[in-house]
């Protein structure tokens, strides 16, 4: 049955791509610095809706579980709204993330048992406490992956390569084989067409994967809880350090938090290539910026999943993955 929705699913992008381009639907306005800098083609933010149509079909006719379905498409249509310049303000789209999230937490019961930290494992007993914590890391999660989405293929080929390990990495674990195989593949469909820069995946897919990958690690976790919690942050430290970094650089810099602009790490990389390879042609670019930092991203995770009950070495891990952004970041502003 999964086969006959891929084959729909190909041609169901294809035709809305067609008539997006057509129509003029979901056009990326571009009218922002930090979407000028990068591209000036003519792009559309269908990718999350893309994903979505997976997600409906999954939820209500494999899974069936509407409450999720549920969450996911408040979070679809937030972002959609952004995407569609409906909700412009940043700060009353991170209130409305914040009550959806906070809800859906306590309505869907994700939590999160063990950090391997014995003072934060004990407030986590009280049920107030781990909602909010939760709720306040797949905000991070989210709004991070939000950042990253600037750079073709980038934000996918990342949760891609999160879910093909989870899916070839591991024997003795509880996990959802199922679903990731699906999801792999829908996301690799999504990831060829974003490739070409004609789709992006916008607010609404951004905010829709990033939420779907963190309570599907969520639950991962509690599956298996003999796992440290710290390779799951392994996993996810790309999107969320970027969000936590840009915050810090912004305050210490007094720029406004939510404004955006064209220095994240991944926007001075793609600079640096531009620059290294003179190529004009910014898929290209686009291309080998999103090879280098998620070949980076793949080798981490390849060392993770040796050491998945180590708590100290991935801590070290992830010190090193934070020094070396830092470093590098450090070097590039310099050259910008």
């Amino acid at each position: 049955m999964f086969t006959y929705f891929i084959v729909f699913h190909v041609f169901l992008s294809l035709l809305s791509l067609f008539f997006c381009r057509k129509f003029n639907i979901l056009v990326d306005q571009k009218i922002e610095k930090h979407k000028k800098f990068s591209s000036s083609k003519r792009s559309h933010l269908i990718g999350g809706s893309l994903l979505f149509i997976f997600l409906i079909y999954y939820y209500s006719l494999i899974e069936e579980n509407l409450e999720i379905l549920y969450l996911l498409f408040s979070i679809y249509f937030l972002g959609l709204m952004s995407d569609l310049k409906k909700i412009n303000s940043v700060s009353l789209r991170f209130f409305i993330q914040l009550i959806l999230i906070l809800s859906f937490t306590k309505i869907l019961n994700i939590e999160i048992i063990s950090t391997k930290i014995d003072f934060l494992d004990n407030l986590l007993k009280f049920n107030f406490f781990n909602v909010f914590f939760v709720a306040f890391c797949l905000l991070v999660l989210v709004n991070g992956s939000n950042f990253i989405d600037g750079i073709n293929g980038f934000t996918i080929s990342y949760y891609l390569i999160i879910f093909l390990i989870l899916l070839l990495g591991f024997n003795n674990l509880i996990i959802d084989e199922k679903l990731l195989i699906n999801v792999s593949s829908i996301l690799f469909i999504l990831l060829l067409i974003n490739l070409t820069g004609y789709i992006y995946l916008g607010d609404s897919g951004s905010y829709l994967l990033s939420l779907f990958v963190g309570i599907f690690l969520i639950n991962f976790a509690s599956n298996n809880q003999s796992i440290s919690p710290y390779f799951i942050i392994v996993l996810l430290w790309y999107p969320c350090f970027e969000l936590l970094f840009s915050m810090l650089r912004r305050s210490l810099n007094e720029i406004n938090s939510y404004k955006p602009d064209t220095f994240h790490l991944h926007h001075l990389i793609f600079k640096k290539l531009s620059s290294l390879f003179g190529t004009k042609n910014k898929l290209i670019t686009h291309g080998i910026t999103t090879i280098s930092i998620n070949s980076y991203n793949l080798f981490i995770f390849i060392i993770s999943i040796n050491f998945i009950y180590n708590s100290d070495i991935l801590i070290a891990i992830l010190t090193v993955n934070i020094i070396l952004y830092i470093l590098l970041y450090s070097y590039l502003k310099k050259e910008n």
